[in-house]
């Protein structure tokens, strides 16, 4: 229903879904991606780690171009852009996912989303060492984060965690791996559709990636897996990707993204929550402390600020809600 006001002006009002609308489908958002490091945690019970991956990949592969086969639209790629396109592949998909899924094999499910929450940090490194301009305060977050970080892996140390530190370190390559991926891929934003920059890179970064593990695909006992497990697949495959990002644009288009990033804030603390409630996952003194650091440096650089250049803006920004369909 529209009110036309004295002043001329037109308001919409759309009852509960325009007030609060934006910040459930959000939370929602937010659930869907704090389930990714559970759920493919969980699947590891039955799967091997690129047994999964290789499964998952093959779908998304799939359904990336039904969707551009449904959209009509998009099928053709500049020839001077695929090297930029291959690139995109390789650190979006192929070195993310193994960080990711042989990381969170060695590590709980709330160290790995909390590490790899660390994506606008090292954006904000790689775009300083190219030569564009940082605030100041970019750098004190980076330095409460990087503490922080300091303090979680003490913590995993004193706890005899050998192979969590693996994991962590592996963990903070994916996060490294998708930060250089939102560099590469954003002339890609630019001169392409949604369906398309998607369809290439993920087709770009799945073939290495199922090289790689089609022999723990061809080891892998398919017809053991349970009904659970490939329930866990399609999951994987469907809802933290396009459910999510449909959900999650629409709220953008409402609240803008400086506000609906820092939804994303929430992500290891919901992760870590369900680890606490499904893999009896422990949380001490310092462990906690560290947490709270790495999440207090996030919040420093996302903060309101003074403006900065556009392409700074534009890549912090892109950082902040950085494609999920690579989880």
């Amino acid at each position: 229903m529209k009110i036309q006001e004295p002043a001329g002006t037109v308001r919409t009002q759309g009852g509960v879904v325009a007030t609060v609308g934006p910040e459930l489908a959000q939370l929602v958002v937010v659930g869907l991606w704090a389930s990714t490091f559970i759920v493919t945690k969980h699947a590891f019970a039955e799967l091997t780690p690129l047994a999964f991956t290789f499964i998952r990949f093959v779908l998304m592969t799939v359904l990336a171009f039904a969707v551009l086969a449904v959209r009509g639209r998009g099928w053709r790629v500049r020839r001077r852009d695929l090297p930029r396109f291959a690139l995109a592949g390789l650190t979006g998909y192929t070195l993310y996912q193994l960080g990711f899924v042989l990381g969170l094999e060695r590590t709980s499910p709330f160290a790995s989303s909390l590490l790899i929450a660390m994506v606008p940090l090292f954006t904000m490194v790689i775009l300083a060492v190219r030569g564009e301009p940082t605030p100041g305060r970019g750098w004190a977050g980076l330095a409460v984060a990087l503490a922080g970080v300091v303090i979680f892996l003490i913590d995993q140390w004193e706890h005899g965690a050998t192979g969590s530190l693996v994991g962590a370190a592996l963990s903070v390559g994916a996060a490294v791996s998708f930060a250089l991926y939102g560099i590469v891929n954003r002339q890609l934003v630019r001169d392409y559709p949604p369906e398309t920059y998607t369809a290439y890179t993920l087709l770009a970064g799945s073939v290495p990636l199922l090289v790689l593990a089609a022999p723990a695909a061809l080891a892998q006992g398919w017809g053991t897996v349970s009904a659970l497990g490939w329930l866990e697949i399609v999951y994987m495959v469907v809802l933290p990707v396009y459910v999510a990002y449909m959900l999650w644009n629409w709220a953008i288009a409402r609240r803008g993204a400086a506000v609906a990033s820092s939804f994303t804030l929430l992500v290891p603390v919901v992760s870590g929550s369900l680890s606490a409630w499904l893999f009896d996952e422990r949380f001490g003194p310092l462990k906690l402390l560290g947490a709270a650091l790495v999440l207090a440096g996030l919040m420093i650089i996302r903060a309101p600020r003074r403006p900065r250049s556009h392409e700074m803006e534009m890549e912090m920004e892109r950082a902040s809600h950085a494609s999920t369909i690579s989880d």
